[in-house]
């Protein structure tokens, strides 16, 4: 896969001359890309439209070229001519959106009082709530107008900067524009892998949410927001990922009563990334419910994920009653920010317990199925 580690440098076409004077030999001199290949590019995706000489020959512009140049380097990348190509339309009709207007109106300054106190889950990519005192909501309007603003002074070198498309997620959350957002999500997707977003930008924006709710900065509808937001994000890419119809079925879900379920959600993601057949189960699996399909279909692994402590009897009790069952057992695993404070359950809780990058869980857990596969194969 292809994982750009810095921003794409904006192309500016206006800098350059639209008076065609080069010829197609010079033009493959000075880009490297080949006559057959621009004559290609020029009939699929009509974005070069060189003029004709008196001799019918082609002839390109400065604009052309730099054109190619800027195409080439995102090639040469690794993402295909069609992303390429999708990518600097984008990014076009990006930049006439967010051009400055003639007279623009100063930015108003926005008193907000948010009063909630959030745990924070890295694992769960979401929040536990606690109520404190009531909330003062901002004024949507001049939220509205401080997004606008801000939008319209963006630096467009670092537009797909991860900490800048975080910040103005964040405002467009404050505002509730699921349009912005959609917009926003949809170019990080064009330009990063999957995981990378995923553990770059959702999982860093929702934290940063976090501690502005806790710093009295964010209300707890934003957080709703924001949540379900990447929860239905995640959910159609998970739903639109071809996975394998055959092959060790690994069973992913969230604790009995665990309602938290952004981190499953997004291991489930990866996993089918990777080429994994996984199936998805949600929030708060019922033990019977989930031993029963386990009785039927016979799974190679089960991911659990938990954030809360009052479920931890729950997932012991639903651990034990996998290892009492008889062979061949699925693997137990499990996971989740709970076993940072509560350490001391690990032990007790038969399986094996995931913990750090969640790559490098994903990682883990493809081992562990492949090998359990090559074990039964050997049997």
């Amino acid at each position: 896969m292809t994982i750009y580690e810095g921003p794409i440098e904006w192309l500016d076409l206006e800098l350059f001359s639209a008076t065609p004077v080069f010829n197609t030999k010079a033009v493959v001199q000075q880009t490297g890309i080949a006559a057959p290949t621009l004559r290609a590019w020029e009939r699929r995706y009509d974005l070069l439209s060189p003029e004709r000489a008196d001799n019918d020959y082609r002839l390109y512009s400065e604009r052309d070229i730099a054109l190619i140049r800027w195409l080439k380097a995102r090639t040469d990348s690794g993402i295909s001519i069609s992303q390429a190509i999708s990518l600097f339309r984008h990014l076009n009709q990006e930049h006439k959106e967010l051009m400055p207007l003639p007279q623009q109106q100063p930015a108003v300054q926005v008193e907000e009082v948010s009063v909630f106190h959030v745990a924070v889950d890295p694992f769960s990519s979401t929040q536990s709530l606690s109520w404190e005192k009531e909330l003062q909501e901002p004024s949507t309007s001049h939220s509205a107008e401080r997004f606008v603003a801000s939008r319209t002074n963006i630096n467009y070198a670092a537009t797909h900067n991860m900490s800048l498309v975080r910040e103005h997620l964040i405002e467009a959350f404050r505002i509730l524009d699921e349009p912005a957002a959609t917009m926003m999500m949809g170019s990080m997707l064009t330009i990063y892998s999957v995981e990378q977003v995923c553990t770059d930008l959702i999982t860093p924006t929702l934290w940063q949410i976090g501690q502005l709710w806790g710093n009295g900065q964010l209300s707890v509808s934003i957080e709703h927001f924001a949540s379900n937001f990447f929860r239905a994000l995640l959910t159609n890419l998970f739903h639109v990922t071809p996975g394998p119809r055959e092959g060790p079925l690994t069973i992913a879900c969230c604790a009995p009563g665990e309602p938290h379920e952004l981190a499953a959600l997004m291991l489930s993601l990866f996993l089918r990334r990777q080429h994994t057949r996984v199936v998805y189960l949600g929030q708060s699996i019922e033990i019977k419910g989930l031993i029963h399909t386990i009785r039927k279909l016979s799974p190679t692994l089960i991911c659990i994920s938990l954030t809360m402590p009052e479920y931890l009897p729950a997932l012991t009790q639903l651990a034990t009653q996998i290892q009492q069952m008889p062979p061949p057992r699925p693997i137990f695993s499990f996971g989740g920010q709970v076993f940072a404070h509560y350490s001391q359950a690990i032990p007790q809780i038969p399986g094996v317990h995931l913990n750090g990058d969640l790559k490098d869980i994903v990682a883990q857990l493809h081992s562990m199925v492949m090998n359990t596969q090559r074990t039964q194969n050997n049997a």
